[in-house]
């Protein structure tokens, strides 16, 4: 039996010196590979480094191009090229990215990449940022429906089903918990508002990395209602300041919800159509800050942003009155920042609606002269 198994193990030893020729070919062959594979990326890197140089130059060229005749046929394509109708896709993440804003520094770090090289990654990153933005906006006026509701409710002294609540045997255990959790209820909407506003800010950096069209107002714009849902996250729900802003801050947010909605549903297969037809990149995004084709949107739009405009200077005349000629300016200044930033907001949002007009009327004034010109 010794013998045996002596002579088994001499075998597998044997058998394992056998082995040890086709391992190392095997693992030379994968070395050879990864080697080649190695010098074909180094290569693949310096090719694109010259292509991003020359698709830069060629970008200035053709907004130079632009500036001076919009209407030219050859420029026209170019930019259709340009924005995705060519084999190579939208050539926006190719270009040499700006730097990075403070916001993306403070958030993110100097050192992140924000731009995707595949085309199909860039898409995704589109419609992740659309259907974010569609999804929270039945949160956004859903919110501030039922919070402004229970505000009124709760300053004029009586709650949801106040009668009903009086029946019950536990009336005064539910009006004590209504009256507890409405504090908790704000503050809850005002933490979930900065966090809407912070990740749209987010997303809108890095889509603007990848070649999309989104202006600096709709960004800044989010930038300004962060540091609006951080004031009054810091407020005092029981404060004179927060009795006077919050119920026409509740009413505000839920009208504007609800044109956020229609916009979105609207646009949504807006864009889908311009960009079918050429007249928009695949990464461009539509603003809801802005107008569009929809003629019942701008005096929607048109309303709000007087209704802003209206609120804010409401609150700031409410602020000095008051507050500041008491001496309670300083104590109170949650109201003075908000009052301001809904003014700064609503003439910020005022001029990109009237913009955005002035541009669609440029565009129908350039397309008709150049059908004339096709014509003759």
């Amino acid at each position: 039996t010794r013998r045996n198994i002596r002579r088994m193990t001499v075998e597998d030893d044997e058998l394992d010196e056998d082995r040890l020729p086709s391992l190392d070919e095997r693992a030379s062959k994968v070395e050879a590979k990864i080697k080649n594979i190695s010098g074909r990326v180094m290569h693949i890197n310096s090719t694109l480094k010259l292509l991003r140089g020359e698709l830069d130059e060629l970008t200035n060229e053709l907004r130079q191009l632009e500036r001076e005749d919009a209407t030219n046929v050859h420029v026209i394509n170019a930019r259709l090229v340009f924005d995705g109708t060519g084999p190579g896709g939208q050539l926006g993440g190719f270009v040499t990215p700006a730097k990075h804003s403070r916001f993306i520094k403070h958030l993110l770090g100097s050192a992140v990449n924000l731009v995707s090289l595949s085309q199909n990654e860039r898409m995704r990153l589109k419609e992740d940022y659309v259907n974010f933005r569609e999804t929270q906006t039945i949160s956004y006026f859903l919110f501030p429906l039922v919070l402004f509701i229970w505000y009124n409710s709760k300053h004029s002294g009586h709650f949801f089903l106040q009668s009903q609540i009086a029946a019950s045997k536990h009336s005064e255990f539910v009006d004590t918990v209504l009256s507890a959790s409405y504090p908790i209820a704000l503050q809850a909407y005002f933490s979930w508002l900065l966090y809407f506003y912070t990740s749209l800010g987010l997303r809108e950096n890095i889509l603007k990395a990848n070649g999309s069209n989104i202006r600096p107002w709709w960004i800044q714009h989010h930038y300004y209602s962060m540091a609006m849902a951080l004031c009054v996250l810091t407020m005092d729900v029981d404060s004179p300041s927060c009795i006077t802003f919050i119920g026409r801050f509740l009413f505000f947010t839920f009208c504007q919800g609800i044109v956020m909605f229609l916009q979105n549903r609207y646009q949504r297969f807006r864009m889908y159509t311009r960009v079918a037809i050429g007249k928009a990149s695949p990464m461009d995004v539509s603003a809801t800050e802005s107008g569009s084709r929809l003629k019942l949107l701008w005096p929607l739009l048109l309303t709000l942003q007087t209704m802003q405009l209206v609120f804010g200077c409401q609150v700031l005349l409410r602020w000095y009155k008051e507050f500041a000629r008491n001496g309670k300016g300083l104590s109170e200044w949650q109201a003075l920042v908000a009052g301001s930033l809904f003014v700064l907001m609503a003439l910020g949002n005022f001029n990109a609606t009237v913009m955005t007009f002035i541009r669609k009327r440029d565009y129908a004034v350039s397309e008709a002269k150049r059908r004339k010109k096709k014509e003759n």
